[in-house]
């Protein structure tokens, strides 16, 4: 859902990261590590959710990104979210490089759809969504909370 809409409107509604973070306190019953495991991943969110909010004052991030980005970190341990940052640096790399080769040089005349105008005239604006949501897919598998769901 977060990937979609950044891709289509450039925005992530506050909605889905709450999503995100609310079912993780639905789903840590049924795949519960222990008191430190739980708070590992609390540390985690939160941790993030100040990284993102750093990111998002200094003008890095946008601020449905910096609150994506702490509604699915809260799914990760310590290991698992050094995972979910190469990922979703890969993928935010590989976007911005299509992006930025694109911004340059296609021309403008032949961006016909609202949506190509949108992905490819603004300078500015990355929607890094799609790598945070990109990153947490591959990561989500490899990830401690996914083994203890299949009871591992």
């Amino acid at each position: 859902m977060a990937a979609l809409n950044d891709a289509n409107a450039m925005k992530i509604p506050n909605r889905i990261p709450l999503i995100a973070l609310f079912s993780f306190f639905l789903i840590i019953p049924f795949t519960w590590g222990g008191v430190p495991i739980f708070l590992e991943h609390l540390t985690v969110g939160l941790a993030m959710f100040a990284l993102g909010f750093a990111m998002f004052a200094f003008g890095w991030m946008g601020g449905g990104d910096s609150k994506l980005l702490a509604g699915t970190a809260i799914w990760f341990t310590w290991p698992d979210m050094l995972m979910y940052a190469v990922f979703t640096s890969l993928f935010g790399g590989v976007l911005t490089l299509v992006l930025l080769v694109g911004r340059t040089y296609i021309p403008v005349r032949i961006l016909t759809t609202p949506w190509a105008q949108m992905m490819l005239k603004d300078e500015k604006k990355i929607p890094y969504g799609l790598a945070l949501a990109a990153g947490a897919i591959f990561t989500l598998p490899h990830s401690r909370i996914f083994a203890a769901a299949l009871g591992h």
